[in-house]
């Protein structure tokens, strides 16, 4: 058996509802203003699919899982509010988070992100989009991507 693969999940878009935080479908051309309010990111509802996906992939002895954000700095509240969502919602995760500028400098085997125009050429793993309006289904392919690395040992030893 290999050795456990690296997998990063994005936190807005794949862990946490984003779009149900503005009240619309968010479209990456410039930062909305409700994000800019205190308390914004630390009241976003948790993306249907995300809890049940990452006891399955906590559950698999191949995966090391890592939640990977990149903080704005257009609200200063952003990153501590990031840390207490995750402490309500995904408390094993707590001491698993990369608060990064840029996803491209992480060093791992998996992103699963919602942003391929940012990250999907920059990260310099395998890229696997989420689709933040079928969340459901972009759980189901996902799980199944890093199901079949794992039983089939494509990283070797």
């Amino acid at each position: 058996m290999g050795r456990p693969i690296t997998v990063y999940l994005d936190m807005d878009g794949v862990l946490a509802d984003f779009d149900a935080g503005v009240g619309r479908t968010y479209e990456y051309k410039s930062d909305p203003p409700e994000m800019l309010a205190k308390g914004f990111f630390r009241n976003l509802p948790v993306m249907p699919g995300a809890k049940e996906a990452v006891a399955v992939l906590q559950e698999n002895p191949m995966v090391d899982l890592y939640i990977a954000t990149k903080p704005t700095t257009k609200n200063l509240h952003c990153a501590t509010e990031k840390y207490e969502w995750v402490a309500e919602h995904f408390p094993s995760l707590l001491k698993k988070i990369f608060m990064v500028c840029d996803k491209g400098h992480l060093n791992g085997d998996f992103l699963i992100d919602d942003d391929f125009k940012e990250w999907g050429d920059r990260f310099q793993g395998n890229f696997i989009y989420f689709e933040r309006n079928a969340p459901l289904s972009s759980w189901d392919d996902a799980l199944v991507v890093i199901n079949e690395w794992t039983l089939g040992d494509k990283l070797g030893a």
